[in-house]
């Protein structure tokens, strides 16, 4: 492997690649479609076990791991994907991995030691609060162990061994998800449930070192390259703390302009609307791994295909999801909360749509990486935060959590639109505009069919089945697929429907 791109002329292209493709999709969207229920069927374990003060607490506690995992893993595993996808030599990659996972502990062990010496000023920081210092001590340790599942999560999804993850991440998340609802429903504690999690998440990592070893041995640090991964790796982690202020920051405005049970109402909407990122995060699972190997291997035209067809079909799945999850989401709640955690159809439609800009950013960004520019990433990203501080603290004051909301939208369109115009130029990327308002006019239609038709309780399952058949018959006479469209289809279907032949 070399840091660089090869110049041999590229090898031929095996013809199911597109198939292969589609297929790694559908396998990580079932999964994270899968998961994504368990996480819902949690959210009334929660809210009906906890107030809406420690809920909130919860809603902190997750946006913080989520934040802090990126730096401990010090954008390692983007590295990994971006350099070992092409990477066939074992003892390289045992080489690789090990001073990875080196430089990682390191990094989680400083990061664990000094919240653990500040615990009270975090906790102040987090919670408006120093009482809940047990929580940040949780979230430290937590963050540890995490953060090298995931590092090994992106080595294996680099090697696109995208079944096998996904059958794993399922039985994961669906441990979790009992260990969640079993805890809060027999009275045990909010740090009873977050100490068992830990526990959960320990024991995923001994199975994936297990899976690690047994496939490329034992890995053993060699720092010859490390330099040069940090140097990929590095310039992204002003980055993700940027990304980070778009994305959760919003909850720190709603705590401490107006309180933390508004923060819990404003988490269990952004649950609802924050349902689009499973249109894009099986695409984007996907897609970083198969566009590194394409481009390694040069072959520009499969990786121009890669990106348009992963934008038509995100947009062709969002769009419609938007409309529907924010018609839907009032009684939705109804059903999972509540009736305190009501806060209107306007909110999550506005997360919804904040969540489609997100998508266009998450696909398209990954030209940045493959063209080594990564040291742009956290200016353009810096403007986009930037933006999302000042509508925060202009509007959360004046129209509350609706405010969060549509700084989410700004930052997120900034992003998208920089993104898209970087892959234009890059690769020649299109979009075909006459398709994209076919979609929106077939989402329109199934919107009015939904809106009309009043649910209540679990009927609102028969709701979206009618939303999903109305939206997909609306495509077909409009006609949007084209030719080679409907033959992919066909091929991707054919093999889990023999008779669609």
């Amino acid at each position: 492997m070399t840091l660089n791109r090869q110049t041999a002329a590229p090898a031929p292209r095996p013809g199911n690649e597109p198939r292969r493709f589609i297929n790694d999709i559908i396998w990580i969207g079932l999964s994270q479609i899968f998961t994504s229920l368990l996480g819902i069927v949690s959210l009334p374990a929660l809210t009906k076990s906890y107030s809406t003060e420690m809920y909130g607490v919860w809603a902190q506690v997750m946006v913080t791991v989520n934040l802090i995992i990126p730096l401990v893993t010090l954008y390692l595993g983007n590295a990994a994907i971006r350099f070992l996808s092409a990477e066939e030599d074992p003892l390289k990659r045992r080489q690789y991995l090990g001073s990875m996972l080196t430089a990682i502990i390191i990094s989680a062990g400083v990061i664990l030691i000094i919240v653990n010496l500040l615990a009270s000023q975090f906790s102040l920081f987090l919670f408006d609060s120093p009482r809940y210092v047990i929580f940040v001590r949780l979230t430290a340790v937590w963050v540890f162990i995490s953060g090298l599942y995931v590092f090994l999560v992106q080595y294996l999804r680099s090697r696109r061994q995208i079944k096998r993850l996904s059958i794993m991440l399922t039985a994961y998340s669906a441990v979790k998800i009992l260990t969640i609802v079993a805890l809060a429903k027999t009275g045990f504690s909010l740090e009873w449930v977050i100490g068992a999690l830990i526990g959960v998440d320990a024991i995923l990592f001994g199975v994936l070192f297990y899976m690690v070893v047994r496939g490329v041995g034992f890995p053993t640090p060699n720092f010859r390259h490390l330099r040069g991964f940090l140097a990929f790796s590095i310039p992204q982690i002003p980055s993700g703390i940027l990304l980070w202020i778009i994305a959760f920051s919003d909850r720190y405005f709603i705590t401490h302009f107006l309180d933390l049970s508004q923060t819990g109402v404003y988490s269990s909407s952004n649950v609802l609307g924050g349902i689009i990122s499973l249109c894009f995060s099986p695409i984007n699972y996907v897609l970083y791994p198969a566009v590194s190997r394409a481009w390694e291997e040069k072959h520009l035209s499969e990786v121009k295909n890669y990106f348009e067809y992963s934008n038509k079909l995100f947009l062709t799945l969002a769009i419609p999801a938007a409309a529907g999850v924010a018609i839907l989401s009032q009684p939705l709640l109804q059903v999972l909360a509540t009736s305190q955690y009501l806060a209107g159809w306007q909110l999550v439609l506005l997360v919804a749509v904040g969540t489609i800009f997100l998508g266009i950013y998450q696909n398209n960004a990954f030209i940045i990486l493959l063209i080594k520019k990564t040291q742009w990433l956290p200016f353009m990203i810096l403007l986009a935060s930037a933006t999302s501080l000042g509508v925060n603290f202009l509007l959360i004051p004046r129209i509350g959590i609706l405010g969060a909301a549509v700084s989410n939208i700004a930052a997120y369109f900034v992003l998208a639109a920089i993104v898209s115009w970087w892959a234009r130029k890059s690769i020649n990327y299109n979009f075909d505009i006459k398709y994209l308002g076919k979609v929106v006019v077939a989402a329109l239609i199934m919107s009015a069919g939904l809106y009309f038709f009043k649910v209540e309780g679990w009927l609102i399952v028969a709701a979206i089945i009618g939303g999903i058949i109305i939206f997909g018959a609306a495509l077909l006479i409009l006609r949007a697929f084209s030719r080679q469209d409907k033959v992919l289809i066909k091929q991707v279907l054919g093999e889990r429907v023999p008779w669609i032949y």
